[in-house]
């Protein structure tokens, strides 16, 4: 009799046991999922620590920091330079991401694989912190807010001469946004009534760009529809209604009303603009200095590509009226999820992007273009100072809000948690943690439409799920051992970070900044307003009074 024993062979796969030693009879193929869509998922990448030291941006800021600070102070009457937030938002990202300032030490139980997690800005200046944000909102709007629906972006833009006051004053960009969403939702309910639709609510989540696509200040609308209306259905929860998408004729008839109620509020708070203005001249003249530079194109004016030019006025579903744009033709699926997410972070992307930013040896500042502008070109170049100062421009003011919710998803809407359920995100992509060992007020019960278990919901998701979620990168996993690591400490002494660091050969102290540079040369600085050798770019010599450099 023959001995039997399994064997393995060389793809890997155990032999079977029944037939005699030799003979190789594969097992029939089996699909094990521990959870739905883990085979098929992408295995997640191995993580990298950031090190923003490296970038371009970083050494920009690092170097001509203190410069551009003191000549914002030397450019201001008062002496006061920018406002506190625009110097803190710099200095916060030279801490971004530097072992020296802090770092948490994640460790594996198993094998006791140790990693060093530094800690972030948080701020509006930096792009890593800025993409984290974004995500985490998006995924909030994804998980909790917003149901399973076709969804319509609907872009607008405003004419150069409004962009000024718009980024100024908030109050005013409030009110051209409520105006703009008053007329898309009756323009609605007035199709959902020719539908036979009564009593149609809609909805749409706002996010307010106040860049364009050259660093340029340009504040305008990215607003996020339901491309139909919400009704109710004898039960508890809301139904949708889809209405049909929108005409050429309907965005020109659209962007017409628009230009004539938006136009007619320009005209009144501008007019009340010059007789009150919503700023001081003499504290806030660095800033108003920056946003009006930033307003235009850098560089010298070039003449338009008559082909690139006709392309974009011959754009379906987009129509300019008196420089105002309407733009309404992205659209999303109500199964495609992942493609509502991607299009709720591109509404909040960040103004910069580091892969496009690079540095010449003699200090000239370039940022490539995604795709060419009007006139041809590809690239902007732009001194160091001239470069931070439309980056300051850029920053928003503290307590803004660039995401605004309307109609059935307002806050104080008694219909938004009447809205149908979003579905359920998959574990492959989002693990949600347990019930048990959730903090009950960090989560809310959501109870499932085919199941009585309530699916908890994180409300904020952390930062090693948003890097799985957006990036497929797992940094809480032991890349020795593949089993889950833990934080085991916080730490930001100084005494104790410099012992690990130098034992770890890390550098221990953070990079030291520029000292500042004095932008004027010693006649320049000594010389006598009245003789006519002073000229700080401000006032015009021959007649006293602001020049164009000016706000407008």
């Amino acid at each position: 009799m023959q001995a039997r024993r399994p064997t393995v062979s060389p793809e890997g796969s155990v032999a079977s046991c029944d037939g005699p030693i030799g003979t190789r009879s594969p097992l029939p193929r089996i699909n094990f999922e521990r959870e739905f869509g883990a085979a098929s998922g992408a295995l997640p990448r191995s993580y990298q620590r950031r090190t923003p030291e490296t970038s371009a941006l970083y050494a920009v800021v690092r170097d001509n920091l203190e410069t551009f600070l003191d000549d914002a102070r030397m450019r201001s009457t008062t002496g006061t330079g920018y406002p506190h937030f625009i110097e803190s938002e710099f200095q916060r990202y030279l801490d971004c991401g530097i072992l020296a300032r802090g770092f948490a030490r994640v460790r594996c139980a198993s094998c006791g694989f140790e990693r060093l997690v530094a800690f972030s800005c948080k701020g509006r200046l930096c792009p890593s912190c800025w993409g984290r944000k974004a995500a985490d909102v998006a995924a909030h709007l994804v998980d909790r807010l917003l149901p399973e629906a076709p969804y319509r972006q609907w872009v607008l833009t405003f004419p150069w001469e409004l962009r000024f006051l718009l980024a100024m004053d908030r109050r005013f960009l409030t009110e051209m946004l409520r105006v703009f969403l008053r007329t898309l939702f009756a323009w609605q309910r007035l199709r959902g009534r020719r539908a036979g639709i009564q009593d149609g609510r809609p909805g749409a989540v706002t996010f307010i760009q106040r860049f364009g696509s050259v660093l340029n200040l340009n504040p305008h609308f990215h607003s996020l529809h339901s491309d139909g209306l919400f009704v109710e259905s004898g039960k508890e929860r809301l139904s949708f209604v889809p209405l049909p998408p929108p005409t050429d004729e309907d965005v020109q008839f659209l962007v017409t009303r628009l230009a004539e109620r938006l136009g007619a509020l320009a005209q009144r708070r501008m007019a009340q603009a010059q007789d009150r203005p919503p700023w001081d001249l003499e504290d806030d003249a660095p800033v108003l200095a920056a946003h009006a530079d930033a307003i235009h194109l850098p560089g010298p004016r070039l003449l338009p590509n008559i082909e690139a030019s006709t392309s974009e006025i011959s754009k379906p579903l987009c129509a300019k009226v008196g420089g105002f744009s309407l733009h309404a033709a992205r659209t999303v699926e109500a199964s495609d999820r992942e493609g509502l997410e991607r299009l709720c972070r591109y509404g909040l992307r960040s103004p910069l992007s580091l892969e496009r930013l690079s540095h010449d040896p003699d200090g000239q500042v370039r940022y490539r273009l995604r795709k060419p502008w009007i006139d041809g070109r590809t690239e902007i170049v732009l001194e160091p100072i001239a470069f931070l100062r439309r980056l300051a421009a850029l920053i928003p003011a503290p307590y803004t809000n660039l995401v605004r919710y309307h109609g059935v998803f307002a806050n104080r809407s008694r219909d938004r948690f009447r809205l149908p359920l979003p579905p359920a995100v998959e574990p492959a992509n989002a693990p949600l943690p347990d019930a048990g060992s959730l903090d009950p007020e960090g989560g809310e019960e959501v109870a499932g439409a085919d199941s009585a278990t309530p699916i908890v919901r994180p409300r904020r998701l952390g930062w090693a799920q948003l890097l799985r979620r957006v990036l497929n990168v797992d940094a809480l996993i032991c890349p020795k051992c593949a089993t889950s690591m833990t934080v085991i400490a916080f730490l930001t002494d100084p005494p104790v970070l410099r012992r690990i660091l130098e034992h770890l050969n890390l550098p221990s102290s953070p990079p030291l900044r520029a000292p500042a540079r004095s932008p004027l040369d010693e006649v320049g600085l000594f010389a006598d307003e009245d003789s006519g050798d002073f000229d700080d770019g401000w006032f015009d010599q021959e007649s006293g009074e602001e020049n164009a450099r000016a706000p407008p």
